[in-house]
């Protein structure tokens, strides 16, 4: 799913991104939650930062750690209409 979703944030112009911040909280042995603080560039709002969080629930039981769910904080398809991203 992480390629889908690089692949929809490049087709609406995503030109960057990067973690500002993280906060993990160990649920288990097993499990963490994961708060990312994301700053991203995209082309039609040239060198503004956009800055938004998403909360990751992650499953460390195999060799990679695996992201089994995440919540976004915002309304995301109200914020890339505001931003003039999506129609």
């Amino acid at each position: 799913m992480a390629g889908e979703a690089a692949k929809f944030y490049k087709s609406v112009g995503q030109t960057s991104a990067k973690i500002l911040s993280m906060d993990e909280i160990a649920i288990s042995g097993e499990y963490s939650m994961v708060k990312v603080h994301w700053g991203a560039l995209f082309a039609k709002t040239g060198k503004k930062l956009i800055e938004f969080d998403v909360t990751y629930l992650v499953q460390k039981t195999g060799p990679e750690p695996k992201i089994i769910m995440f919540i976004a904080h915002q309304d995301e398809e109200k914020a890339m209409k505001e931003l003039g991203l999506l129609e």
